[in-house]
């Protein structure tokens, strides 16, 4: 996977300063790595101004949802006209569908494109994803952006992990890595929607938006216009999601020792096959009144390899309590005093309960091509 990952120098972004902590790591549109755009865009638009509520209220009418849709094509233009985009208004929202859902791999994993014209004058948004298009979990933000006053100008080394710091014809990356320990319900395996909320840069506590730290958010307000607010070029993703453990291994870019089915080159204590097949190999292990309850999740769209969930009492002698072969129903072993249920479809939780009285002491994942 070729991914260009840009450190824009101060001359550049023509006034910007480096000043803040964060790295101008901007990705430009023309990279190679961008596999997958928007095919479905959602949209509903904030008012111009929301502290305005004299009706009749102004919405912004520039672009529409096919605007954000392919490729990004906004250019700052000699002029620093908005060109192809659709604006989102104060508190706008649009929810993209990826055209092919996307997984999480080395570096940063997607970007959002604004149209920024200058580096300087930056519209900001929160930049949310879903693996199911219901549940959205929102990358955590940062803006250290000074509050005493109104400001028209940012410096993005400033702001972290908000769409809009990247000058037009870049787009700021998002890593899902990020959220795996923050939302382990997220499927950071698959995916589907990504969904961008403007930001209120407004200072007033009854309208302002807050970062993850519960800081105001300053950016140019207001902007009482019909292209008001964070102005949505496209947003492209780099891996779409695969399906057998060789791609599963090419897109993490593990190859020699590191591509053994048993190898744990992460080091995060889960080999290469369980991670595949269940995405976390997270195991959680639960006493219920008279019952011993067992959960982990199993992802139904790996076509390789089968997971065993497994018993002992003395942790040298084991036994099979079900299986799952290349992503389908788990099921008990012959024998086997495990009741077993299912919830999810792609993301599928498999949840196993024992007589608590009878059930032995310890239980693992256990994986095979």
């Amino acid at each position: 996977m070729n991914k260009t990952l840009i450190f824009l120098s101060a001359t550049m972004l023509g006034e910007v300063c480096m000043a803040g902590p964060f790295p101008l790591n901007f990705i430009p549109a023309s990279d190679p790595g961008f596999t997958l755009w928007a095919s479905e865009v959602v949209l509903e638009r904030g008012p111009a101004d929301v502290a305005e509520t004299e009706e009749p209220v102004y919405y912004p009418n520039y672009g529409d949802e096919s605007s954000a849709l392919g490729p990004a094509d906004a250019t700052t233009g000699d002029e620093g006209n908005p060109f192809p985009v659709v604006s989102l208004g104060d508190g706008g929202v649009a929810t993209v569908l990826i055209e092919m859902p996307f997984a999480d791999g080395p570096g940063p994993d997607f970007c959002v494109f604004e149209n920024s014209f200058n580096g300087t004058f930056l519209e900001l948004a929160h930049v949310e994803v879903s693996s199911d298009g219901v549940n959205f979990f929102r990358f955590p933000s940062i803006s250290q952006t000074q509050i005493e006053m109104q400001t028209q100008f940012l410096n993005a080394t400033d702001i972290w992990n908000l769409a809009g710091r990247a000058p037009g014809g870049f787009g700021t990356p998002f890593d899902l890595a990020e959220l795996k320990v923050l939302h382990p319900d997220l499927d950071t395996e698959r995916i589907t929607h990504v969904r961008v909320v403007d930001v209120v840069g407004s200072l007033n506590p009854a309208h302002r938006s807050l970062d993850s730290l519960g800081n105001p958010i300053n950016d140019p307000y207001p902007t009482f216009h019909e292209f008001s607010g964070f102005d949505l070029d496209a947003v492209g993703a780099f891996a779409a999601t695969p399906e057998t453990f060789a791609g599963w291994l090419a897109m993490k870019q593990r190859t020699g020792p590191d591509a053994l089915p048993g190898a744990d080159p992460d080091r995060n204590g889960i080999p290469n096959l369980i991670e595949y097949l269940s995405g976390s190999g997270l195991l959680r292990v639960s006493k219920q009144g008279a019952l011993a309850v067992l959960e982990f999740p199993r992802l139904s769209y790996r076509g390789d390899g089968m997971m065993r969930l497994e018993a002992s009492e003395d942790f040298s002698n084991w036994t099979t309590l079900g299986t799952t072969q290349a992503g389908g129903v788990f099921t008990p072993s012959p024998g086997s005093p495990a009741v077993i249920s299912e919830s999810g479809e792609h993301r599928v939780l498999v949840r196993v309960t024992l007589p608590a009285a009878s059930a032995p002491c310890f239980f693992r994942l256990a994986a095979e091509l």
